[in-house]
């Protein structure tokens, strides 16, 4: 399985960039960026996001995610059927954060883990109203 690092390069090739380029574009130094294409740090997640948009992909695709396979406890459909079945927000809050959960047996995304910690605190907010 390719790591993100190789996906970022493997993408940037496709566009016809050069790491050097991509660490420009971003605002970062050369090293910082060498660093996450070579697996050895992850980036944050602004950084990440900035990532996602100068190489025109989507975090799915440097996940490794391509809707055919969805990671384990996201295979069932997110949009109920009928508006009547429609999730109130706080119960939509509680299935975001299960999938997040879910997602992150899968990955081991630092970022994701501090997602799921907000999606967690926002969901505690929400049931004390």
């Amino acid at each position: 399985m390719e790591g993100l690092g190789e996906k970022l390069r493997q993408r940037a090739r496709e566009l016809g960039l050069t790491d050097t380029e991509v660490a420009r574009r971003l605002g970062l130094s050369q090293a910082r960026y060498a660093h996450y294409v070579n697996d050895k740090r992850e980036p944050d997640f602004r950084t990440f996001v900035n990532i996602c948009r100068i190489l025109s992909t989507s975090s799915d695709h440097l996940f490794g995610i391509d809707g055919t396979n969805p990671p384990p406890g996201l295979s069932e459909s997110p949009v109920p059927a009928a508006p009547g079945d429609w999730p109130t927000p706080e119960s939509e809050a509680l299935l975001l954060r299960d999938r997040i959960h879910a997602a992150l047996e899968a990955m081991t995304v630092p970022t994701l883990r501090t997602a799921a910690t907000v999606l967690d605190a926002l969901v505690r907010v929400q049931s004390e109203k």
